[in-house]
């Protein structure tokens, strides 16, 4: 199984190269110059990122290689950075293949490519680092009185991992979060890219964080381990084990599948957490009626659920929980804003991407997270701290 996913991502991937290069190569390198010396160049770029892509894909599936490390990531942003601009060029300029007349097609093609070049450099550069702490209110006429202006901070997706040597993200975040003097700090997951001991590094600023009703977190896709070709069932299981430990040596709570109480007084909140509910291929492991066995209670509730398909698909329709909190999109690690209005690519994936939703009566939050996966880059959408204030 483990060969035949390896064959079919380089033949895909060597096939895109190919497509891209040779479309690029005639109707640019050959168009506006015929010295030798830039064709070699051109080809023999090509061979190096086909080369580049066999190693990516053995360093993404070797049990010995890890596709968290600094030079796996900063790879893949190069190959972003040359070959989206040429796939860009391509796509738009296509039509003139057959529509002659249609002469601007190349030009825009050639313009737009530049765009995308120059946003994942942006991104790499200062959009990984450019904090954003967004505020919303949420209403509700369950709420208990003394949960009254009660001030929730959620966090997500810090994978960890792709960090390199670098410190600067966690340390502003920390320093973010703790400025807001928050009575609740929640996680929605993916704290880790792959494994558990990337938290080594970053231990003693995580448990510096603050809140009077303590953190809580929960499971995302990647900190199972389910991205990482374990020797054993063993190794994979010491992991996981290793992943709750070193969030309870940060002075975490990490509730999955279950419920707990926040109380004010002989007022309560209930506070839900269930592992990750994924779609494939993500496994799932979340289980929202385990997480309310034996609840019984009708007050205001809060749902921690990394995915937020999740709420879309399944509890706002068909559970009373007036507020869920998720992650997971990274808001597809690029946004651009057009008329007031935000865009994602990812939307082709997850309808509810980023940002605050409400359904009949319920509602939900989707943080667009603080770190990144594949790629060390976020254009329009910079690492999020969101603080929601509940009110009666």
């Amino acid at each position: 199984m483990v060969f035949r996913i390896i064959f079919a991502a380089i033949s895909f991937l060597i096939l895109f190269n190919g497509i891209t290069d040779f479309y690029f190569f005639k109707r640019a390198i050959c168009r506006f110059t015929d010295k030798k010396i830039y064709r070699q160049l051109h080809w023999g770029l090509s061979g190096f990122f086909a080369v580049l892509n066999i190693w990516l894909v053995f360093q993404f599936t070797s049990p010995t290689a890890d596709p968290a490390s600094t030079i796996y990531v900063w790879s893949m942003l190069v190959y972003f950075i040359v070959y989206l601009p040429k796939a860009t060029f391509m796509v738009v300029s296509f039509p003139e293949l057959y529509f002659k007349k249609v002469k601007f097609l190349s030009i825009t093609g050639a313009i737009l490519g530049v765009v995308a070049g120059l946003m994942l450099v942006w991104g790499a550069t200062f959009g990984r680092f450019d904090f954003v702490t967004r505020s919303v209110e949420i209403h509700s006429a369950k709420l208990p009185d003394s949960f009254n202006n009660y001030k929730i901070v959620q966090f997500s997706d810090t994978h960890l991992g792709n960090f390199g040597h670098s410190d600067r993200i966690v340390d502003e975040l920390v320093a973010r979060i703790n400025a807001l003097h928050p009575d609740l700090i929640v996680f929605t997951g993916d704290l880790v890219n792959t494994k558990a001991s990337e938290i080594d590094r970053f231990q003693q600023t995580l448990s510096k964080l603050r809140a009077k009703d303590g953190v809580y977190s929960i499971m995302g896709n990647h900190d199972y381990g389910d991205y990482v070709n374990w020797n054993n069932k063993a190794d994979y299981v010491t992991n996981l084990r290793n992943l709750h430990q070193k969030q309870a040596d940060l002075g975490w709570k990490l509730i999955g599948n279950e419920h707990t109480f926040l109380h004010h007084g002989t007022d309560s909140v209930a506070l839900i957490g269930v592992e990750n509910w994924g779609e494939p291929p993500f496994h799932q492991y979340g289980n929202l009626d385990k997480a309310i066995a034996g609840m019984k209670y009708d007050g205001f509730k809060i749902l921690l659920s990394h995915n937020p398909e999740h709420w879309r698909l399944v509890v706002a329709s068909k559970y009373d929980i007036d507020l869920t909190l998720a992650g997971h999109t990274h808001a597809g690690q690029m946004v651009v804003k057009l008329g007031g209005e935000r865009y994602s690519p990812i939307v082709l994936k997850y309808k509810k991407w980023g940002g605050y939703f409400e359904l009949n009566g319920k509602s939900l939050y989707v943080n667009e997270g603080i770190g990144y996966v594949l790629y060390p880059m976020r254009f329009g959408t910079g690492p999020e701290v969101t603080v929601l204030t509940l009110r009666k």
